[in-house]
């Protein structure tokens, strides 16, 4: 997978940055800066992982930012409207299947992309992930992994400073077994290296 890498994008992240991204109202609970730190790493895990991921990264698409999305299983362009994505802002990658190629897709991704949002395909072993997050870093960019798996202390390769774990407790719009689902209620226990204590939060959240 090649990735282009033009000077209009370099030129937008060229100029002095402000030090986060915003995160729309009902999800900055979720973080201690009640924003998206550049640099740092993100990691939306649980039922609803893809959905929260979409949604924390909304509001910084809306401001202009751009969101290059890697490897993501069953990816809908209609989740991410619902979820309030710029879709002008926003670009699918499908990453080589050669594992040693990987982590030099997801560095050129960063070189183009503000938001990274991305699915670890197994097999990726901790220094192509340090990589990865040195490139982060360097890049002063959002990295915001997906992990669908229910566990409730879910295992990653990266050193998330945010992790936020999801399980639906009920849903909305479905009357007596028929219907339609129009949103649901979340548990969402936030932790990670960057929280001062773990907490537990509901969110209202659609899709």
């Amino acid at each position: 997978m090649r990735v282009e890498v033009t000077s209009d994008s370099l030129l937008r992240m060229s100029h002095v940055a402000p030090p986060t991204f915003p995160v729309v109202q009902p999800l900055q609970s979720l973080f201690p800066e009640e924003a998206l730190v550049r640099g740092r790493t993100v990691l939306c895990s649980g039922d609803a992982a893809v959905s929260l991921a979409l949604r924390v990264v909304a509001a910084a698409t809306q401001a202009g930012s751009w969101l290059g999305v890697v490897g993501v299983a069953h990816f809908g362009l209609m989740s991410a409207c619902e979820q309030g994505v710029a879709l002008q802002r926003m670009v699918l990658v499908t990453p080589t299947a050669n594992k040693r190629e990987w982590a030099s897709t997801v560095a050129a991704v960063a070189d183009g992309f503000e938001l990274i949002m991305l699915q670890v395909p197994h097999g990726v072993g901790v220094a192509d992930a340090q990589r990865v997050q040195a490139r982060i870093q360097s890049r002063r960019n959002v990295l915001v992994l997906v992990d669908t798996a229910r566990k409730s202390a879910p295992q990653s390769v990266f050193q998330p400073d945010v992790v936020l774990h999801t399980n639906t407790t009920k849903w909305h719009g479905i009357e007596q077994g028929a219907g339609y689902v129009q949103s649901r209620e979340i548990s969402v226990a936030v932790s990670g290296r960057r929280v001062p204590r773990a907490v537990q939060r509901t969110v209202h959240h659609v899709g």
